[in-house]
């Protein structure tokens, strides 16, 4: 039916035509005052009706047409206002990490991250430097915010780096205005917590945990994260452990730092190995 209607809306001209044609036959075939009279009813019940109808339809087309730019336009304009958003957040995190790299000569390798990081539990990254760049198993993975991860593979050009909310995870850390150690690990959806924390302790609600340089992988002072709340552990319920809010939101980063600086690292020293600095000074001043 819709497709008999347009077909007559198509072809209205012509059926109009015909129409005025066929009337105007039947109006010469009658004598001239009836003629007259009848043209007068036809105009005012017929040609007029039909009049205002072909203007109001053709009225509606042509309003929807413009309705149907108007959206296109507002689709590009939203579109434009959208790239021009993401291009204000890249200089701002450019210029962020621009700032970071270059208030100490520490010695850093900028990377992109170029796929992983994805679902729930995601718990790697693959970034875009390898062995030519300098880039090792073990080293420091970070952001300005704090500590990402660190090196477990590579290759010529490229390296995983193992998040923080990887189940085989861990950095000896402590309250960063406290000398309490303890080991910050995943929980099994990739919650952040730090263990073993004796009953009486001194941590608390609000602390920032920075890794304590122990362990021979992470430099002391890299912010891991902030203690949300206390809970005892649940098998022994002999130590504590503490929710941390991770100091790195990873759905946020796109560009990572591999610390290589051997005053701070030393991949092949392992566990014997000791800093001779701590970056505490680093994100004191950022």
């Amino acid at each position: 039916m819709s497709k008999f209607f347009l077909f007559l809306w198509e072809h209205r001209q012509s059926l109009i035509f015909l129409l005025l044609l066929l009337i105007s036959l039947a109006v010469l075939s009658l004598p001239g005052r009836q003629r007259f009279h009848l043209a007068r009813r036809i105009n005012r019940a017929v040609i007029t009706p039909f009049q205002m109808v072909v203007s109001q339809v053709d009225y509606f087309l042509h309003l929807k047409k413009e309705n149907e730019i108007l959206r296109k336009n507002n689709f590009i304009l939203a579109l434009e206002v959208y790239r021009l958003e993401e291009a204000k957040k890249q200089n701002q995190r450019f210029e962020r990490l621009l700032e970071f790299t270059s208030q100490t000569p520490i010695h850093f390798i900028a990377c992109k991250v170029i796929s992983g990081g994805i679902g729930e539990k995601a718990d790697i990254f693959i970034i875009d430097k390898g062995t030519v760049h300098g880039v090792v198993p073990n080293l420091p993975v970070l952001v300005p915010e704090g500590l990402v991860g660190k090196i477990i593979e590579t290759d010529a050009k490229r390296s995983v780096v193992q998040l923080y909310t990887h189940q085989d995870f861990r950095v000896s850390a402590k309250p960063s205005q406290k000398e309490e150690r303890a080991i910050v690990g995943s929980g099994p959806g990739g919650e952040l917590y730090l263990f073993n924390i004796p009953l009486r302790t001194q941590v608390k609600p609000g602390d920032l945990i920075v890794s304590s340089g122990m362990g021979g992988i992470f430099p002391k002072g890299i912010p891991v994260g902030t203690v949300a709340e206390l809970e005892k552990e649940e098998e022994m319920e002999i130590t504590l452990r503490a929710i941390l809010t991770p100091a790195v939101d990873l759905d946020q980063v796109s560009e990572v730092f591999v610390l290589a600086d051997t005053a701070f690292v030393s991949p092949k020293a392992g566990l014997l190995f000791e800093a001779s600095d701590s970056l505490v000074n680093l994100w004191n001043e950022h």
